[in-house]
């Protein structure tokens, strides 16, 4: 007598659903560690564009801090107690704009084209003041203002307050905080063991603490704090004379 075998040739409905609920669950797990790992990622992307821009910002402003007061000129011909980008209307000064924190604008001056006149970009009728030019600007400043840093392009009165100026930061970034603080010491060039006098020829050193604080408009936990001690090389010089510097 013949006998049948019943052979099992594919799977079971339960099976199916059972392999079906293990893949979803496998498949959520991926999914889970994929977005997170994901979310991780933008926000390292994103705290080093903030890194990147605030540290790209520091050293835009501390070179060019550094020129200040800087004259192409002959000592055989002029004196550099003569110098026009050292003179109080040009000098290194630290104010703000309107109601921003104090000490958030710096304004200096520096013979970017090696004339040795300062260039202000533009001239009334009656032609340039004396030392000056118009063939272009050499009045410089960084400025913090609405939560963005500005940087100083022209304009005729050389002060935080007008004259034109542009954003150099990122729209994603908003700036906290900017600020200047100007430190110098004097040094008697006549009798070097005492202190500086207005009658005394003396040397100016001075320099710039600059403070920075960044973060993500839209992030304010990703702030950042960056600060940076420039030294301006160029010393000021100045003659006996009445002068309070």
């Amino acid at each position: 007598m013949l006998k049948h075998h019943s052979l099992q040739t594919g799977m079971t409905l339960v099976e199916l659903m059972i392999a079906s609920v293990i893949a979803l669950i496998a498949l959520s797990s991926v999914i889970t560690v994929y977005s997170a790992t994901a979310h991780h990622s933008s926000q390292q992307l994103q705290q080093a564009h903030l890194h990147q821009q605030l540290h790209g910002l520091l050293h835009l402003i501390s070179n060019d801090l550094k020129r200040a007061g800087y004259w192409s000129f002959s000592p055989n011909l002029l004196a550099p107690s003569a110098n026009p980008f050292q003179n109080p209307a040009n000098q290194v000064r630290v104010q703000s704009y309107g109601e921003e924190s104090p000490d958030s604008c710096i304004l200096f001056a520096y013979d970017m084209d090696q004339d040795g006149l300062v260039g202000v970009g533009r001239c009334d009728d009656s032609g340039c003041a004396s030392q000056t030019d118009d063939d272009n600007v050499e009045q410089f400043g960084f400025r913090l203002r609405d939560a963005r840093i500005q940087s100083r392009f022209g304009g005729t009165d050389f002060d935080c307050e007008s004259g034109y100026w542009q954003t150099v930061n990122d729209p994603d970034i908003e700036i906290t905080r900017l600020r200047f603080e100007q430190r110098s010491q004097c040094l008697n060039l006549v009798e070097t063991t005492r202190d500086c006098t207005p009658e005394s020829a003396r040397l100016i050193q001075g320099g710039i603490e600059i403070l920075l604080d960044g973060r993500l408009s839209n992030k304010p936990d990703t702030a950042i704090t960056f600060s940076q001690w420039v030294r301006i090389r160029n010393d000021l010089l100045r003659e006996g004379d009445s002068d309070a510097n």
